[in-house]
């Protein structure tokens, strides 16, 4: 080492005119901190914790705590050695790396001890710079290309936001009419029934004066039921039912063990040893007609009369349309107390109120339906101007846009601005990973997260992380689950190919292949 100081020496006196700092660069070190080692004068360690020789540099003995006088030997375990790599991309390794026996910089000059004695590293930066190079063309062209597609997509997106703002300044202009055609059918059809009303009130009179007979001859059926039935029990005549009386009925053996137990008989008997006609009529004969009903749902007892089988069908009818009729009550447009009225009994003029009534209702449903469509078109072009489609609106045009992307189980399904499913290879339903929400992260426009997705098993909603960069067509590259339920895809697409953004030549580590 002393003899190449003393040909340094030599040589700088010769060509005084050259900066000799910039030439004297110990192994290992950058161009640009050369000068901070000077061979005619001592070392400082770079924490200043020693001055040491400068013979004490590269010498394989750590004399510096930060590792700043051995940056070409692997003897500091914190120290680094700076590969140049001539023709490629300059690299930095730990210390521990030099001389190991594996070729890590491009030049070889990690190696040099091995490289001196066995000539073990070939010098491939030439070729890996070469490709660096080829690399970093074929992604510039992309950007470039790429850039000329955004620009056609900030124009269209901006066309889009033009569209739709003009479309909702009309929309209003339609809506005003609509509601007014919606207010004036609604007019016209409370006028109408309003008549109609009127015309059909003699109608419902006589429909419930109708109802009323009904409900006492069914009341009265109800009685006779009932009588026969007691006597049918009271075998003994004596207008009472007594215990011993129970205990012959075998419709009180519910549990069908041959025999009434007492429980069945209290159960009856409200815990009273007998009970005469009136009570069975107040109380005994309902608990008793529901074990009957239930007796008769499994097998006919031939000596029991038929429970009235159209008394049941009416009932069950009943029932339905009261519940149409609390249907029809919240649902406003679509009730009319005719819907209830036997329209046969209807004489000419109340036919042709009715079906005038039916027409306004009509009429106002199809204003009222054209009003809403209108209120949810004007809402949804609102909601869509509302979304951030970036700084110029380059991502407009993919609104609503999907793509997919089919693994070996799952075929994933990303849909821009609205959601992203996962449905599975084997069958089953969709499985939503998440609803869009906003872009999150810097820098901005890069990455966008979808959440509110699925619960999953005992877990949290999915959410997934959807990470952009620059291609010339829209498409889906991959999707993982890095954490339960956190969902993370790659997707490229032109309205990132931002030109001042993109990325230089590509940082190339050489490999560490052993010799």
């Amino acid at each position: 080492m002393e003899n190449f100081y003393l040909f340094i020496t030599i040589f700088c006196g010769i060509f005084t005119l050259i900066n000799c700092t910039s030439i004297v660069k110990p192994r290992g070190i950058a161009f640009e901190r050369a000068s901070l080692y000077v061979p005619d004068k001592d070392f400082s360690c770079f924490d200043g914790s020693y001055i040491i020789p400068f013979s004490f540099v590269n010498d394989d003995y750590c004399d510096c705590p930060d590792a700043s006088d051995e940056p070409g030997t692997s003897a500091c375990p914190n120290g680094t050695f700076h590969c140049t790599n001539a023709g490629h991309t300059s690299l930095v390794i730990p210390s521990s790396r030099v001389n190991d026996g594996i070729c890590d910089c491009c030049d070889g000059s990690d190696e040099w001890a091995n490289t001196l004695s066995k000539g073990t590293c070939d010098n491939t930066c030439e070729e890996l710079g070469r490709a660096a190079r080829e690399e970093a063309e074929r992604v510039q062209k992309i950007f470039v290309a790429g850039h000329e597609i955004r620009a056609q997509l900030i124009a269209k997106g901006k066309e889009l936001r033009l569209e739709k703002q003009n479309r909702i300044t009309e929309l209003f202009e339609v809506q005003r009419d609509a509601e007014l055609a919606k207010n004036n059918t609604l007019y016209a059809k409370e006028t109408a029934e309003e008549i109609e009303k009127s015309a059909l009130e003699k109608y419902k009179i006589m429909n419930d004066e109708k109802k009323r007979q009904e409900n006492e001859k069914e009341k009265l059926r109800d009685q006779n039921e009932a009588f026969e039935i007691f006597n049918q029990i009271d075998t003994n005549k004596n207008n009472k039912i007594e215990e011993e009386e129970v205990d012959a009925y075998a419709t009180f053996d519910q549990n069908n063990d041959g025999t009434v137990s007492q429980d069945e008989k209290d159960y009856f008997m409200e815990n009273k040893k007998e009970i005469n006609l009136e009570d069975f009529i107040l109380n005994g004969w309902s608990r008793l007609k529901q074990l009957i009903i239930a007796e008769n749902m499994d097998v006919k007892d031939p000596e029991l009369p038929d429970i009235d089988n159209d008394r049941q069908v009416e009932e069950g009818e009943d029932q339905d349309e009261n519940e149409d009729e609390s249907e029809s009550v919240d649902d406003e447009v679509k009730y009319t107390e005719s819907e209830e009225l036997d329209e046969s009994q209807y004489d000419e003029e109340t036919k042709l109120i009715v079906e005038e009534a039916k027409q306004a209702r009509n009429a106002f449903e199809e204003a009222d339906r054209k009003f809403r469509d209108l209120q949810r078109e004007v809402t949804h072009l609102q909601e869509s101007l509302n979304k951030d489609f970036g700084p110029e609106d380059e991502f407009a045009p993919l609104d609503g846009e999907c793509y997919e992307l089919s693994d070996r189980e799952y075929v994933y399904k990303l849909c821009l601005f609205d959601q992203i499913t996962q449905r599975s290879k084997n069958g089953g339903s969709e499985v939503r990973l998440g609803t869009w929400n906003s872009w999150i992260g810097e820098p901005k426009y890069r990455t966008m997260l979808y959440d509110r997705g699925q619960h999953c098993w005992n877990g949290p909603q999915r959410s997934t992380h959807v990470r952009l960069s620059c291609g010339l067509e829209p498409a889906l590259l991959s999707a993982t689950e890095p954490n339960r339920c956190e969902y993370a895809m790659d997707f490229v697409v032109p309205a990132v190919c931002v030109q001042h953004e993109r990325p230089s030549a590509p940082v190339t580590d050489a490999e560490h292949d052993e010799l």
